[in-house]
């Protein structure tokens, strides 16, 4: 009996070593969640300091969402600097892909800043469809505040302003006293100022913001925050022809900025100033911040290229993974019915054996096995042939033309067709179709390749600003090229001549001298 005690201290002993140890590294910092709210704030302090105190969080400790928040912290932090590239490789390949929100949420987020604004405003959409869902699972709540939020960002991009509204109104319904909750807030307000603005409601426009710059006052470290806000100040003066108190705005907005990596910011900025002064006539000004704003705008293409490409690598790494994983899933499935029939019949075949010891019925048994094994084979061999021939083109139904004509044609009423990244790839994925059937479509129904489409697109609607808008005569050739998404004023003016027959001085002379 005491042999027995005693064994059962050391066993008791051993089992409480071993659960220390390997209890030990599951133990969450108690002080993560402070870390990730001042992370959280620092993104509108300085996108670096966001990074070191991030530094801080050992992800191999924490639970799933606390890996997933620091993502999407990583992925906006990168996104304010303009590094799209690598907001891509930090964060879609290291969130889980198996459709949670937040993973979900950060996919649409990164869709958006890539100006994917169909395949970000779908998932978006699909997720505030099934808030509820969300609410009853433990997430944060600001994220569902989260998802209205970028769920009306998208139907602004559609001009659907009375939804995006509701949205809004939806996202601050979630919100309560926390300082992340508050600059979900000014965002929200930021995001209502753009519809004021496009709703020609200049002067409700111009009173929110004050109002926010007023409520930012009491918080000056949120410098990003503030800059955006002036910035749409300056454009709102800009709309009103006050042009010098605009520059007045928008510089201090640059100012606030200063030294700090929010690159994408500074290039709405530097371009709102180089239009000002082209409406000033000042000249070198002009040149000073446009020059700033081209460089800029040739870094911020490279980078949403690359991002683009590392997308879609991750996108088919992913298919192909769950491909995989669905096939092996497959062959499991039929090895474990293999060996289910195969134990079957040896059971069958060894109680035969047993009880008649006939060798004629061992065999019968062993006959069956082998038919079943050739049925099994079977099974497998149609569905590999069935992927191989997925891999085959296959011919466009009436259906399918009818369908990608339907949405070239809204593409067409958009000003999508601007953007420089708009290549046929990217086309492509806008329209839910794949590049051997939208240049088969436009070759068929537009009766020329892709580069001749898209540049006769983007010519015809330079042509009608400077046709219907007087203030475009006044612009530089380079300035219409950068705005019609050419990448130098010589493509620009190349282009212009092949299709108007004229380069574009010489029509912005003829509408001078014959405005009619």
């Amino acid at each position: 009996m005491l042999y027995i005690c005693t064994m059962f201290r050391v066993i008791l002993l051993w089992l409480m070593v071993i659960s220390g140890v390997v209890m030990a590294p599951a133990q969450r910092n108690p002080e993560t969640p402070q870390l990730l709210d001042k992370a959280y704030e620092s993104l509108y302090e300085n996108p670096d300091q966001a990074f070191q105190i991030l530094q801080n969080i050992n992800l191999i400790k924490e639970p799933e969402p606390i890996r997933q928040r620091v993502q999407v912290i990583l992925s906006r932090a990168y996104n304010f600097k303009g590094e799209y590239a690598k907001s891509i490789d930090q964060s879609l390949d290291k969130l889980s892909r198996n459709n949670n929100p937040y993973s979900d949420y950060a996919l649409a987020q990164q869709y958006q800043a890539l100006r994917l604004y169909k395949q970000s405003a779908r998932i978006s959409r699909t997720l505030s469809e099934n808030i509820s869902k969300i609410k009853s699972q433990t997430y944060p709540e600001n994220l569902v505040a989260y998802i209205y939020q970028l769920n009306a960002s998208n139907l602004m991009v559609d001009r659907q302003w009375k939804k995006a509204l509701e949205n809004l109104d939806l996202s601050n319904a979630q919100l309560k006293n926390t300082e992340e909750d508050f600059i979900i807030s000014i965002e929200n307000d930021i995001y209502r100022t753009f519809i004021l603005m496009n709703q020609h409601y200049i002067d409700r426009a111009e009173l929110l913001v004050e109002a926010i710059q007023k409520k930012l006052e009491k918080r000056p470290q949120y410098v990003f925050l503030s800059a955006f806000n002036l910035d749409n100040y300056g454009r709102i003066l800009f709309l009103k022809k006050d042009y010098m108190q605009s520059v007045d705005k928008l510089k201090k907005a640059l100012g606030l900025i200063q030294n700090k990596p929010y690159n994408a910011l500074r290039y709405r900025i530097d371009e709102d100033l180089s239009k000002n002064y082209l409406a000033l006539k000042n000249e070198d000004l002009y040149q000073k911040y446009y020059s700033v704003y081209k460089e800029q705008t040739d870094q911020l293409d490279k980078s949403r290229k690359d991002a683009l490409r590392n997308l879609v690598k991750l996108n088919e790494q992913y298919e192909n993974q769950r491909l995989e994983e669905s096939n092996q899933k497959m062959v499991r499935k039929i090895s474990r019915a293999s060996v289910a029939s195969l134990c079957a019949i040896l059971t069958i075949a060894l109680l035969t054996f047993a009880e008649q010891r006939k060798n004629q019925s061992l065999q019968k048994q062993i006959d069956f096995y082998t038919r079943q094994q050739g049925f099994i084979t079977s099974t497998i061999k149609p569905e590999i042939t069935a992927l191989e021939t997925t891999k085959k083109p296959l011919s466009i139904s009436k259906e399918k033309e009818t369908d990608i004509l339907a949405r070239l044609e809204d593409f067409e009423k958009s000003e999508k067709f601007l953007n420089r990244d708009m290549s046929l790839a990217v086309l492509a994925g806008l329209l839910e179709t794949n590049t051997k059937y939208l240049s088969e479509i436009i070759k068929k129904y537009k009766q020329k390749n892709y580069n001749h489409y898209i540049n006769e697109l983007r010519i015809n609607y330079i042509a009608y600003l400077l046709k219907t808008d007087p203030a475009y005569l006044n612009y530089k050739v380079s300035y219409l090229a950068e705005k019609a998404g050419f990448s130098s004023h010589s493509a620009f003016t190349t282009v212009f001549k092949s299709v108007t027959g004229m380069s574009p001085n010489t029509y912005i002379q003829q509408l001078n001298q014959n405005p009619s």
